[in-house]
């Protein structure tokens, strides 16, 4: 399953995924409309080197997007935008594994992504689901041919965050201004 609207499709069949993904890795599915609306509304005065198309939002005014290279981004509404992953399937996988994208950000400028002890240890950070909620996280995974090792997780999140060339969104009006990287790296 590669196919992004594979990927919603599923998500939308399945209300306790549904719930967890909203719940435990802000990512909500909209109807197309909605979110073309929110990524228009961030994108305002600014321009981005990629075309992209939204996937889902957040709580707060976010757009998660799909670059025209396959890459998957996201752009907050506090002014920062980056990569997570390269593929839709790697998006997921991650996100399902890692939850919130915010979070991470964050604990990127601690050095989250220097080294897989790093990584691990903001990982046993995390809140654990619940069993039921494991199984049915195993399942969708496994229906859906993601990743679930967390040392292949750590690879796969990190050659996101570092792939170039970066999601840039730089002011074209001076009411704007570019958006800052949403990982901290180096």
């Amino acid at each position: 399953m590669e196919n992004v609207q594979q990927f919603i499709d599923r998500i939308k069949a399945d209300s306790y995924m549904q719930h967890y993904l909203s719940a435990e890795c802000d990512f909500d599915l909209e109807d197309d409309k909605q979110l073309e609306d929110d990524l228009y509304y961030l994108l305002e005065g600014g321009k981005c080197q990629f075309k992209l198309t939204p996937l889902g939002c957040d709580g707060s005014g976010g757009v998660y997007v799909l670059a025209d290279d396959g890459r998957v981004g996201y752009i907050d509404s506090e002014g920062s935008a980056g990569f997570a992953a390269m593929s839709v399937r790697d998006f997921f996988a991650v996100l399902l594994c890692c939850g919130y994208l915010s979070d991470w950000a964050d604990a990127s400028q601690d050095g989250c992504f220097d080294s897989l002890q790093g990584f691990m240890e903001q990982l046993e950070d995390k809140i654990s689901p619940s069993e039921d909620y494991k199984k049915r996280i195993a399942e969708f995974c496994c229906d859906c041919g993601l990743e679930t090792d967390p040392e292949k997780i750590y690879e796969m999140f990190k050659k996101g965050v570092f792939s170039q060339p970066p999601l840039e969104i730089k002011a074209i009006d001076d009411d704007y201004e570019d958006y800052d990287p949403l990982f901290k790296i180096g």
